[in-house]
């Protein structure tokens, strides 16, 4: 099968609609609308082409960038809608590459009636060797082109040519690629507004098959080390797969079967490599059934299965005392060697965790923001204690819902430090840098705190970090 040379990233999706977003459409999802269009023109023109994701699905950065850099792509559409009160069409390139394709889809958007605002590149506050915006940075050797189509806020046209001429200019920039890249380009037949968009199989559609969301499971047997997952848009064949699972290192492996997309390719939910496909014949030594008897852990890829504790809302509470608590991946045994990182008590004033299940006495599992879905190791005499509240500092959704404030940062700073969950938010360990003056200001609800003036937010760039707010930053804090 023939490698594809571009792959189209619809940005956001599942729970991130997007800033783009006004009364009249969802960032997430028009810019999906635009890119399963050109990704059904693109294979129609016979240009080799892949996709991050078909459906309304939550990609973090880290999935986003890993599936395009790992695309075997030479390029990267990455297709939004802007906020901030501007108009016109932005496309974003690399300091190092990307430009002359940027120019290109410009020019094209341009003549398809888009008046095209600027190309441009912008490098990290403090670092002029690396691009800003994640997409660009850590795509590594994909070029990689951001095209924000106009503002969804816009004084002037953006949003009436948007509503009505948003697939003219994905058809633009389709045209420009053909172009740029050497594939001949001819016209789409048909009205751009009556076009069907064709969605692969997704966790939300099945087949005709028996199966899909039918309560039926795909059992991998322990004496298989390596079993091949593919993304869900490509055929399931050597050489198009996304990674491997290994169900000999954890006793086997079970997964929900939540649809088909050909017979005996299934589409599960996995850890590492999200919504994937999997070849799973009998010949293969897979087994369909009914229940997840068979391995009852069932995507949780760790031989030992969480017990209650996950359905008494209790927690685990590190100590203010202790600077270095080990943390152990799920499908290992939780000694010394063979932990996956350090959480650091002291730091945070303590931490406090739910406790999503037990895979051992006293050995827990938890979800941190640095290390995923761990184990950890609590015994009474460690001086870690298990309580039915929950008093940590390290933000958590349960906080987030009840917490009204809003943090606002003012237009006359152009930028502003954000920091990693899991830093002190001081100078040099910043994660990145906002930038207040370019939007008018900028306001992020409250998801907690880590100390005092000092805000855990949600970023678009950046993703949930730190940020130091005191009064005399000139931010502000109001209640919505």
């Amino acid at each position: 099968m023939v490698r594809s040379i571009l792959i189209i990233d619809p940005g956001h999706g599942g729970n991130d609609p997007g800033g783009g977003t006004n009364r009249f459409w969802k960032e997430k999802d028009l810019a999906l609308k635009i890119s399963l269009y050109q990704y059904e023109r693109y294979k129609e023109l016979g240009v080799p082409v892949a996709i991050t994701r078909t459906t309304d699905r939550t990609l973090s950065p880290e999935q986003r960038t890993r599936i395009v850099r790992e695309s075997g792509a030479k390029y990267c559409h990455s297709n939004h809608l802007n906020a901030g009160g501007g108009d016109g069409a932005e496309v974003i390139h690399s300091i190092y590459d990307g430009k002359a394709m940027a120019e290109e889809i410009a020019s094209e958007i341009r003549r398809a009636g888009q008046n095209v605002r600027r190309v441009f590149t912008r490098t990290l506050p403090g670092n002029p060797n690396q691009d800003y915006y994640f997409m660009i940075r850590d795509t590594g050797t994909v070029v990689t082109n951001i095209i924000e189509y106009g503002f969804a806020d816009s004084p002037g046209d953006d949003v009436q040519q948007l509503r009505e001429k948003h697939l003219v200019y994905a058809e633009a920039v389709v045209k420009a690629f053909c172009e740029f890249s050497g594939y001949s380009y001819r016209n789409p037949s048909g009205d751009f507004e009556h076009v069907e968009m064709p969605v692969n199989p997704s966790p939300n559609q099945t087949d005709s098959e028996p199966g899909g969301k039918t309560g039926e499971y795909i059992h991998l047997p322990a004496s298989a080390n390596s079993w091949r997952v593919y993304p869900l848009d490509v055929a399931p064949t050597k050489g198009n797969e996304v990674g491997f699972l290994n169900p000999a290192k954890f006793g086997g492996l079970t997964y929900e079967v939540l649809g088909r997309t050909t017979p005996h390719v299934y589409i599960i939910e996995t850890k590492d490599f999200g919504s994937v496909q999997i070849y799973g014949h009998s010949s293969t030594g897979a087994t369909i059934n009914r229940s997840s008897s068979q391995q009852s852990n069932n995507n949780i890829e760790t031989p030992n299965s969480p017990t209650t504790d996950s359905s008494t809302g209790k927690h685990l509470h590190l100590p203010a005392s202790e600077n270095s608590w080990r943390v152990y991946p799920l499908g290992v045994t939780p000694t010394k060697g063979n932990e996956k990182g350090f959480l650091n008590p002291a730091k945070f004033g303590g931490l406090t965790y739910e406790i999503l299940g037990r895979t051992q006495a006293h050995v827990y599992v938890i979800q941190t923001s640095d290390f995923g879905r761990v184990q950890i190791y609590a015994h009474p005499s460690t001086g870690a204690s298990i309580r039915d509240d929950d008093n940590r500092t390290e933000t958590t959704d349960s906080q987030a819902t009840t917490d009204q404030r809003i943090l606002n940062l003012p237009a006359t700073e152009n930028s502003w430090r954000v920091y990693p969950l899991d830093v002190e938010p001081v100078k040099g360990n910043e994660k990145g840098f906002l930038n207040p003056a370019k939007f008018g200001g900028l306001s992020y609800k409250v998801l907690g705190t880590t100390q005092a003036h000092v805000y855990i937010i949600e970023t678009r760039d950046f993703g949930r970090v730190q940020i130091y707010a005191h009064p005399n930053t000139g931010a502000t804090i109001t209640t919505s």
